[in-house]
C-alpha cells in the first residue's frame, strides 16, 4: 500500500492528472468537477479492501473512484482516488469500516494507511537529536551549505580544492547563516566517475577537522562510501549524506547504525555515470514513493532508527527537466513518510533549461526553486549561495506565519539548530562562491 496525498491547485490540474491515469479527456473533466480538490490518492490498495473503503467514504459524504491506470500493480491491488480529507480518512480507517458481510480492512494494511495519512496532515517531523545538538523542523527550512572539495564539480569544481580556500569558504557560509555544512570530496555530476576512498579522505578530512575545531554546528559528509563516512565521523562529521541510499556501498547501513548519526537517503536512477543518459519512468511519483518505502524499510531492518532518516528526492539525479519541475510542484507528496525532506536544486541544469542560463547565471532561478520548495514542504534546502538563500527562507517563513502571529517577523530570525561557535578564525572573506 502507498498513499499519495495530493492538493491540486485547480480543477485543470486534477483533470491533467486523471488523464495520465488513463481517463479520457471528457471523463477526466467530469470527474474533476466532482472530486476537486481530489485530495487523496491511494495506490496498491488490496482489491478485497476497495469495497469497504468506498462504502465508508460514501457514507461520510465523500466520493471514491477506482482508477483504470491503477490496476497494473499486480498482486490483487489497485488505485483509488478519494474526494475526502486525510483527517476524515484517519478516523474512518482507525474505526475499521465494515461492510454488511462483516469484513474489515486487514489490520496491517489499515495500520500502515493510518500512519501514512497521519504523516500527511502532520505539520512537521519530530526533531532529530544527536551529539548534544537538535535539528528542529517546525520553523523555517534549515539551510545546508554546499562545499565541494573537488576539481570537477559541475558548479564550483576547483574553486575550493585547496585546504585554505575550502576552510575560508566554510567559515564564510557559517557567517552567512548556514545551519549545516555538507562537505564532499567526489563529484556526482552527470557522467562523473567514482573517486577512490583515499582521495576523498585526503580532500575532506582536514577541512572537517578544521571546521569542527571552531564550530559546534552540524557537519554533513557527502559520500556513498562507508569507509569515507566512518573516517569523516571520526574527524567530526555528524550527518551522512548518501546519494545512493546504500546502493553503491551496502555497508553504509552498518556505519549509520554503529555511529548513530542521522542519514540522508537520496533517490538516484542509475549511477552518476549513467543517470542522465535516458531517464524514464512509468509513473514518476509511484516509483519515487516506492523507492523510499523500500529504502526506509531496508535501513530500519538493518538497525538504523527511522527517527534519524531524512529523504531527498534527488533533483537532477536520473530525471528530466520536466520530472524535476513536477517534483518541486508536488513536493508535499513526500510528507507521507513522516521524515524530513531535503531539497537540492542549486544551479542545476533544469534551471538552465528553463531560463537558458549557464551554470554561473542561475542564482535567481535557484532562489525561485528554493521559495517554491520551502512553500511546498522542504525541511532542508541544500545550496551553494547561502546568504541569498537565507533571506528567501526567512521571507517565505514570515509569509507562512503571517496568519498566526503578529510576532512572526521577529521569530524568523531565530535558528532551529544549535550554532555554537568556539571562536572561528578571523578573516576577510572575498568573493569565493
Amino acid at each position: 500500500m502507498a498513499a499519495r496525498c495530493r492538493c491540486f491547485q485547480t480543477p485543470e490540474d486534477l483533470t491533467d492528472f486523471l488523464e495520465l491515469q488513463g481517463l479520457s479527456p471528457e471523463r477526466a473533466r467530469a470527474v474533476a468537477s466532482q472530486f476537486f480538490p481530489g485530495f487523496v490518492l491511494l495506490e496498491r490498495v488490496p482489491e478485497d479492501c476497495v469495497a469497504a473503503l468506498l462504502e465508508g467514504v460514501e457514507k461520510g459524504g465523500g466520493r471514491g473512484l477506482v482508477l483504470p491506470g491503477g490496476t497494473g500493480h499486480g498482486g490483487g491491488a489497485t488505485s483509488v482516488l478519494l474526494a475526502e480529507s486525510p483527517e476524515t480518512l484517519v478516523s474512518l480507517v482507525k474505526g475499521g469500516v465494515r461492510v454488511e458481510a462483516g469484513e474489515a480492512f486487514p489490520p496491517l494494511w489499515a495500520a500502515g494507511l493510518e500512519a501514512v495519512l497521519k504523516n500527511s496532515v502532520r505539520t512537521a517531523p519530530e526533531p532529530i537529536a544527536c551529539g548534544g545538538k537538535t535539528m528542529d523542523f517546525s520553523g523555517r527550512p534549515l539551510l545546508m551549505g554546499v562545499l565541494n572539495v573537488t576539481p570537477d564539480s559541475f558548479s564550483d569544481g576547483g574553486r575550493f580544492l585547496s585546504f585554505e580556500k575550502a576552510s575560508e569558504r566554510a567559515f564564510q557560509m557559517i557567517e552567512e547563516g548556514a545551519d549545516i555544512l555538507d562537505i564532499g570530496g567526489a563529484s556526482s555530476r552527470p557522467g562523473s566517475d567514482p573517486v577512490c576512498d583515499e582521495v576523498q579522505k585526503e580532500r575532506v578530512l582536514p577541512v572537517i577537522r578544521q571546521i569542527r575545531g571552531h564550530w559546534d554546528g552540524w557537519i554533513s559528509v557527502d559520500t556513498w562510501s562507508s569507509n569515507v563516512a566512518r573516517a569523516a565521523i571520526d574527524a567530526g562529521a555528524d550527518i551522512l549524506n548518501d546519494i545512493s541510499a546504500g546502493g553503491m556501498d551496502p555497508a553504509m547501513k552498518d556505519a549509520a547504525r554503529e555511529t548513530g548519526v542521522p542519514v540522508v537517503l537520496m533517490h538516484m536512477k542509475g549511477t552518476p555515470k549513467t543517470m542522465q543518459l535516458d531517464p524514464t519512468y512509468e509513473g514518476l511519483f509511484r516509483e519515487l514513493l516506492g523507492y523510499f518505502e523500500a529504502r526506509i524499510r531496508e535501513w530500519t531492518e538493518a538497525g538504523v532508527s527511522r527517527e534519524r532518516i531524512l529523504i531527498d528526492p534527488g533533483i537532477g539525479f536520473g530525471k528530466t527537466s520536466l520530472d524535476n519541475l513536477r517534483i518541486l510542484k508536488h513536493l508535499e507528496e513526500f510528507k507521507t513518510f513522516g521524515r524530513p525532506v531535503v531539497l537540492g536544486t542549486s544551479r542545476k541544469s533544469f534551471i538552465g533549461a528553463v531560463l537558458h542560463k549557464d551554470v554561473g547565471e542561475r542564482l535567481l532561478g535557484t532562489l525561485a526553486t528554493v521559495a517554491i520548495g520551502a512553500w511546498n514542504g522542504a525541511h532542508v534546502v541544500r545550496v551553494h549561495d547561502v546568504a541569498e538563500t537565507r533571506e528567501v527562507l526567512d521571507m517565505v517563513h514570515a509569509i507562512r506565519q503571517s496568519e498566526g502571529s503578529s510576532a512572526s517577523c521577529k521569530a524568523v530570525n531565530g535558528n532551529q539548530v544549535d550554532r555554537k561557535r568556539k571562536g572561528m578564525p578571523s578573516s576577510t572573506f572575498g568573493e569565493n562562491g
